[in-house]
């Protein structure tokens, strides 16, 4: 019995860029209605046997890694982000890497991670680069505008960590107190330059932002709203954003991307960005000040690239 493709399913999620990527791994399932498996829940999946798409961040939960027998994985596109790698990288988890590599990493960190433990990886880099503009928008239409999506948001306060239960909670949340005018001051500073670049292009200017409360709004609406995010990014001249899966589906349509690391100097976020400037210029917000170029020329993509990307799923989802 042939068995179903699944990809990565984000009911907790409150990161567009989630969707994103798995709207990403439906487009190569052309008629197939995929299903969606909890990417934190994988362990305890019993259902019929599904080859599932493995794209995208690992994970919040990684003492739940390796996931069950009865998911058959394609690991493409796939990040394993430093507060997860001791949780996945325990002798099971190991063994689950190289009973299915190569591993596809979408960065240069994680490549470098899992090679220090003996896995064969290449650098597959992300599988938004494989969205298609056509399917977004009619493709005759002139381009205008900027997009500006979730810029700096890191360097709110509330943004910088999650608040946890219990005594490491409170002082957590004591030090971010600490923290907010500071913060509040250097979010203001890097959001005026911001806007003085922004006032030099003379284009009208859409804000937004790729967070939804999953408290507020459903998956499906998350998942709606994830389209039409793509949608925007396919109509505009210019996309400004701190979001990799923001910047990257821009990079899939030939839309030019500014992305402004402010607030991505931890290691858990710098991971993230190792080989991502390969696809889009990263600066700071006060570079902004030096950008003689209003709107810069668009990256192409490495063929290289996108061929591996049509070779392995092509070959993993046959009938």
């Amino acid at each position: 019995m042939q068995s179903k493709p699944a990809v990565l399913a984000y009911p907790n999620s409150n990161n567009l860029g989630d969707f994103i990527q798995s709207i990403a791994a439906t487009q190569w399932m052309q008629y197939q209605t995929p299903v969606g498996l909890d990417r934190d829940q994988l362990h305890v999946y019993q259902g019929e046997k599904v080859k599932l798409v493995m794209n995208g961040w690992f994970m919040e939960k990684p003492a739940h890694w390796p996931p069950s027998e009865n998911i058959d994985p394609l690991f493409i596109s796939f990040h394993l982000n430093p507060t997860a790698e001791k949780g996945m990288l325990t002798p099971a988890g190991v063994a689950y890497f190289k009973k299915h590599q190569p591993i596809g990493c979408r960065d240069l960190h994680t490549q470098k991670v899992l090679k220090e433990h003996g896995i064969q990886t290449y650098f597959s880099a992300c599988l938004t680069l494989s969205l298609q503009r056509k399917n977004f928008v009619d493709t005759a239409q002139k381009r205008k505008g900027v997009l500006v999506i979730s810029p700096m948001e890191r360097l709110l306060p509330q943004q910088e960590i999650e608040i946890k239960q219990g005594l490491r909670g409170f002082v957590l949340k004591g030090i971010q107190t600490i923290k907010q005018p500071f913060k509040n001051k250097k979010y203001k500073k890097a959001f005026a330059h911001l806007e003085n670049y922004l006032k030099q292009i003379k284009e009208e200017v859409t804000y937004s932002t790729q967070l939804m409360n999953p408290d507020k709004h459903s998956e499906a609406e998350r998942m709606s709203a994830a389209l039409e995010q793509l949608q925007k990014i396919a109509s505009v001249r210019l996309v400004i954003t701190s979001r990799i899966h923001s910047a990257l589906p821009a990079v899939a349509f030939g839309t030019p991307v500014l992305f402004l690391s402010d607030g991505l100097e931890h290691p858990n976020q710098k991971s993230r960005l190792e080989g991502m400037e390969s696809f889009f210029r990263i600066l700071k917000s006060e570079d902004l000040k030096n950008e003689t170029i209003k709107i810069p020329k668009a990256k192409p993509i490495p063929k290289r690239i996108l061929n591996r990307f049509k070779e392995e799923l092509s070959e993993f989802l046959k009938e």
